[in-house]
């Protein structure tokens, strides 16, 4: 390209002394040529640019990423039309800008010379007739040699910073938008950025190609979720860059367009989509803006790959519908094949319930039990279905061992202490006697008593006639005694006769039940032992015999996890007959202790899953009424008796998984 003037570019000396680190920018240039101006922007190092267009004033922003600015003029005058100035600062740290300041709309393109960035410029043409001032601006970044495009007017672009900064009154409508997203590599670019920072070495056009499909793949997952949730939800969910809108009386198809140019999406319109907008947004994101401009027009996106179609949701709900009766009618013009599988596990008259659930309109399945096998009949596409779910369900199941333990254990203690006391005498001169009752008790000894009618009718009989003993005063004597002791006196006017007789015992118990059972998986297990009690009843004339059970029964049905833990649920019952309780016409009584529960237990591990304790206690005191209650003395005057007892029962249970 022939240069008719290049002016002196900005530059120091110094800016070669840069890191390797960074790029430096040491020259930014303004050169003309025929019918195209351009900006040659060098320095060392690669230099990655970034631009956007912005408008009022028609303006492009250069930002070299990475780079650091190291010129001593900052603004350089234009020379020819389009470029009016240049101007340049150190926008960040470690971000290089360069405004591009234009007399008018103008397309443009970016291509490299060397480690060179160069920005060609045409001259601006006037706009077709026709086109409106809505009308959305296109300009692209081609490749090195290519010819730049032509492009519209467009309404107002611009960063929201640079909004914000600006005190000039914009007539509507107008566009407040990130400038670089009207640049549809630019925009791409923002979604590279998002995933990682670009390779300084990638190669630029498998840089546009990475950008396009990571904003593929973020409009897709947009729009999923967009169809999957209802439009009104928190921000959260829209990941797209926040954009400022304020449109009145616009075009439906310009908005569109104009989100094809944010998105770098293909947008398809329905020819039912029309009408106008009216909206106003400050800092949202581009595809909320989207879903509300959809929901208030009641519309409705479709996405395939990358390539956006918009239609009235009356559109999208009769094609759904066409579908749905064409795949209907598909499968009803198929004709039906018949297909027999056996299983190997399952039941066939169980598993043809689940199955038929998965069975079109056309489909039936029966069961063969002699045989274990499926009669499947339905339409080709629908067996393979079936075969998938039949292999899935058809599975050999894992195998579980419950091993129960009943433990029963009891204690009992007794006591009982009693007293018997007779005594008979005469007063001096033998006119008064005194003694015990007959009714109460006689004692055991005879013989040596005094003459008196004091003595009870009962004796032996001796060689001088019937020897009587003495009548008791007091007669507490112990149940069934094991000990006891006497003390008798005999005297010519007094006999004495006192009993003391006691009776102790102890009793420890203990039972242990082991029953075990194996069963598969979900399958329930019952196992028992004890005995069965006939019970004789007459209903109508007519006997009958009927069996209760009296027995010790373990049921579970165990549930193996996906931890590897078994859920089981169980019922542990333990029936015995009570020989405590009278029978009634021959019936026993039962004496029943069980537990049942549903518990989850580690494999090999041991759970107590119920346990029954009883304790009891008991003191009943006999004696002879105020004598009895007195300290020490009163123990003469009365049977004491002590019970106590005790009983355990507890469940134990563990389970144990078969290998294999």
């Amino acid at each position: 390209m022939a240069l008719a003037t290049k002016p002196a570019p900005a530059q120091t000396p110094g800016a070669t002394g840069a890191g390797k680190s960074a790029a430096v920018i040491s020259s930014v240039a303004i050169t003309q040529a025929p019918e195209r101006s351009a900006v040659r922007v060098e320095g060392e190092g690669k230099l990655e640019v970034r631009a956007a267009r912005m408008q009022h004033p028609d303006r492009l922003v250069l930002d070299f990423v990475g780079a650091r600015l190291a010129v001593h003029k900052t603004v350089i005058p234009g020379v020819s039309a389009p470029v009016a100035a240049v101007r340049m600062a150190q926008y960040q740290p470690d971000v290089a800008r360069v405004v591009v300041d234009l007399m008018g709309p103008t397309s443009y393109y970016v291509s490299r010379d060397g480690d060179a960035v160069v920005i060609s410029f045409t001259a601006p043409k006037a706009a077709p007739m026709g086109v409106s001032q809505k009308s959305m601006l296109t300009t692209s970044v081609p490749e090195e040699g290519s010819q730049p495009r032509s492009e519209s007017s467009a309404p107002a672009l611009r960063t929201p910073a640079e909004h914000s900064a600006r005190t000039q009154q914009i007539p509507a409508p107008r566009f407040a938008l990130p400038g670089e997203l009207t640049q549809p590599s630019v925009a791409l670019a923002s979604f590279s950025e998002r995933n990682g920072p670009a390779s300084p070495e990638a190669n630029p056009q498998q840089a546009a190609q990475q950008a396009i499909q990571q904003a593929n793949t973020a409009a897709t997952t947009l729009a999923t979720s967009a169809a999957q949730t209802p439009p009104m939800q928190t921000a959260a969910r829209y990941t797209g860059e926040p954009i400022s809108v304020n449109l009145k009386d616009v075009d439906l198809r310009d908005f569109f367009r104009l989100i094809h140019e944010i998105s770098g999406l293909n947008v398809v319109l329905d020819p039912a989509v029309k009408g106008s907008l009216t909206i106003v947004l400050d800092e949202v994101p581009w595809d909320q803006a989207l879903d509300i401009v959809l929901q208030n027009n009641s519309l409705d996106k479709q996405l395939n790959g990358n390539v956006l179609r918009i239609a009235t949701k009356t559109t999208l709900k009769s094609e759904a519908e066409s579908q749905r009766d064409l795949v209907k009618a598909q499968a009803e013009a198929v004709e039906p094949v018949t297909v027999t599988r056996v299983l190997s596990y399952a039941k066939a008259s169980i598993l043809k319930d689940t199955l038929k659930k998965f069975l079109s309109s056309r489909g039936d399945i029966l069961s063969d039990d002699r045989s274990n096998t499926l009669i499947i009949r339905d339409i080709p596409s629908v067996i393979p279905i079936i075969d998938n779910l039949r292999a899935q369900l058809d599975r050999k199941s894992q195998q579980v061992e419950i091993e129960a333990r009943v433990v029963s254990a009891s204690r009992s203690f007794a006591e009982d202490i009693g007293t018997q006391l007779g005594f008979a005498g005469t007063t001096t001169g033998g006119r008064s006697l005194f003694g015990g009752d007959p009714s109460v008790g006689c004692s055991g000894v005879t013989g040596g008593i005094p003459p008196s009618p004091l003595v009870c009718g009962q004796g032996t009989a001796s060689g001088n006639g019937i020897t009587n003993g003495t009548p008791l005063n007091t007669n507490f004597a112990a149940g069934t005694p094991s000990t006891g002791f006497s003390f008798s006196h005999r005297s010519p006017n007094f006999a004495l006769d006192f009993f003391i007789s006691m009776a102790e015992s102890k009793g420890v118990g203990k039972l242990l039940s082991k029953p075990k059972v194996i069963t598969q998986n979900n399958e329930k297990a019952t196992v028992k032992q004890g005995t069965k009690i006939p019970i004789q009843t007459t209903i109508n004339n007519t006997i009958s015999v009927q069996y209760i059970d009296a027995v010790l029964k373990l049921e579970v049905t165990p549930q193996i996890t996906a931890e590897g833990t078994i859920f089981m649920d169980v019922l542990v019952e333990n029936t015995q007959i009570d020989q405590g309780i009278p029978r009634i016409q021959g019936v026993p009584a039962l004496d029943t202790q069980a537990a049942e529960t549903k518990v989850t237990v580690a494999d090999g591990g041991t759970v107590v899953i119920g346990g029954v304790i009883i304790s009891s206690q008991r003191v009943d005191i006999f004696q002879t009424p105020i004598v009895g209650s007195l300290p020490l003395i009163g123990n003469l005057f009365k049977r004491r008796i002590v019970t106590t007892s005790s009983q355990e029962l507890l469940f134990f249970l563990t389970p144990r998984i078969i290998p294999g």
